[in-house]
């Protein structure tokens, strides 16, 4: 992957939410760079995922799946 400095987010994203459902290590990743850009990002998973954790240790905000559906003006799904 290039640096984040190098990749061009479309201008349509900013100013929207990002749900990214999932956090595998290529959605891992894509939140992070997103978080780079200043877009908010929320993360969602079941409960019972390994991942919420995860999620919540590198500062993300974690809901459930139609939470973070709810909340979001975007939806990526990994």
């Amino acid at each position: 992957m290039q640096s984040s400095s190098q990749i061009k987010i479309p201008d349509y994203f900013y100013g929207k939410t990002i749900a990214i459902l999932g956090f595998s290590s290529e959605g891992q990743e894509y939140a992070r760079l997103l978080r780079e850009k200043e877009i908010p990002v929320v993360i969602g998973l079941r409960p019972v995922d390994d991942q919420w954790a995860d999620a919540e240790r590198d500062g993300f905000d974690v809901k459930t799946l139609w939470a973070a559906v709810e909340s979001a003006n975007i939806i990526q799904v990994w």
